[in-house]
């Protein structure tokens, strides 16, 4: 993600604002699926710890 961005930085100084706009929509696209999941994997946890004591 840090690629990303200095690959963002980089084609805004050669004046490549698409690569760049491009660039900058994959990494926050990526930071946000990043946190979903996660969010969706301390869900399960969560569920898990619940359910152990009344399995057991």
């Amino acid at each position: 993600m840090f690629a990303c961005l200095v690959f963002a930085g980089v084609s805004l100084y050669f004046r490549y604002m698409r690569l760049a706009f491009l660039l900058i929509c994959v990494t926050i696209i990526i930071l946000v699926c990043m946190r979903i999941t996660n969010k969706v994997r301390q869900n399960r946890k969560s569920t898990r710890r619940m359910l152990l004591p009344l399995s057991i």
